[in-house]
């Protein structure tokens, strides 16, 4: 029997920025009982960073459902989703002189099969709660990253770093692009909650405070409760940020 999946999203320019580079998209296949859930974070200046972000989200929804006709796993097509993301990129960034430079991260979600699959790259983020806990389901590809990992920073210095945005990986910076992919699927457990945003929620709003807010609420007042608490605390990013929740939804009483 087919699990219920709930999924709302949201996007916010914030307090800051002109433009929205963040782009987002969700798609439910119902041929192949697959949801799709994409959440990018353009780089290389406003009109670039949107513009890189947008090719990211819909040419890995056109490349993971254009190879969906049992050949492929669903790893494999998540692969080849991304690497084609990372290539139509640098190609309309070679083509456009005023692109040049641009790129975006990338998270993919997917959930198929009673099971979680995911890839990413750059420092777009996943996280699971389950059994009362949240868990970082990704690694960051940036320098902080790393400096962490090596013992250099604690966790509380990583948070303010004037470095956490300089990436070692993501779309559109090289042609041999490698994405992170979960190499065996995560099985759903009934009420398991993932939570798929950019840095613009993450550097303003701790992992705790995203499960309090998430796990007693229904999944599009948790996406509007998360972004309004980035920019209480001054929404300097664009804040994008989607809920996902397996079984029924939680319903709001008054």
């Amino acid at each position: 029997m087919r699990q219920q999946i709930t999924i709302a999203h949201r996007t916010d320019t914030g307090l800051e920025r002109q433009q929205n580079e963040d782009s987002i998209l969700y798609l439910a296949d119902e041929r192949f009982g697959s949801h799709l859930v994409v959440v990018a974070d353009g780089l290389g200046g406003t009109a670039c960073g949107a513009v890189a972000s947008q090719l990211a989200v819909q040419t890995i929804r056109q490349s993971f459902f254009g190879t969906a006709d049992g050949n492929f796993s669903i790893n494999q097509r998540l692969e080849f989703a991304v690497t084609e993301a990372n290539r139509m990129i640098l190609n309309r960034a070679k083509r456009d002189r005023q692109c040049r430079g641009m790129g975006s991260t990338c998270a993919v979600l997917v959930l198929a099969n009673e099971a979680a699959y995911h890839a990413h790259v750059g420092d777009s983020r996943i996280y699971l709660i389950r059994d009362n806990r949240i868990a970082q389901l990704t690694r960051d590809h940036s320098r902080v990253q790393r400096m962490l990992d090596d013992g250099l920073i604690t966790a509380e210095e990583a948070a303010t770093h004037p470095e956490r945005d300089w990436l070692d990986r993501a779309l559109g910076l090289r042609p041999d692009l490698k994405p992170d992919i979960r190499p065996e699927p995560l099985r759903l457990c009934q009420d398991d909650t993932f939570i798929v945003c950019t840095d613009g929620l993450t550097n303003l709003v701790r992992e705790e405070e995203m499960f309090r807010v998430v796990q007693h609420t229904p999944a599009d007042h948790a996406c509007e409760a998360l972004i309004s608490l980035a920019n209480d605390r001054g929404g300097v990013d664009n804040i994008t940020v989607a809920v996902a929740r397996v079984g029924a939804d939680i319903t709001l009483t008054f």
